[in-house]
């Protein structure tokens, strides 16, 4: 809670390959909303990938988390993957 207090911006960071980490995300933000008015602090969320493939598939599509980020409210929403590049320098 004191976190909550003093920071201006917070960068959440979730895989797109696993469904327990975009919940953390979830509930992280709930809490943070809890100690800070909604649209008090910016906020980025950004999914990353390692290689996503048939036996590691994507569980996290984009509309999902756009739909996260918007519920967030003053929030960007990036992917990045620094096997390939992807967003890295953003």
């Amino acid at each position: 809670s004191q976190f909550a207090s003093w920071a201006d911006a917070v960068v959440f960071v979730f895989s797109l390959e696993n469904e327990s980490s975009f919940e953390e995300v979830t509930r992280l933000h709930e809490l943070l909303s809890g100690h800070r008015g909604a649209g008090e602090v910016a906020l980025a969320l950004v999914g990353t990938q390692d290689k996503i493939s048939a036996s590691n598939p994507r569980v996290i599509e984009d509309a999902r988390a756009q739909a996260l980020c918007a519920h967030m409210r003053r929030c960007l929403y990036y992917e990045t993957c620094a096997t390939y590049g992807l967003n890295v320098d953003r």
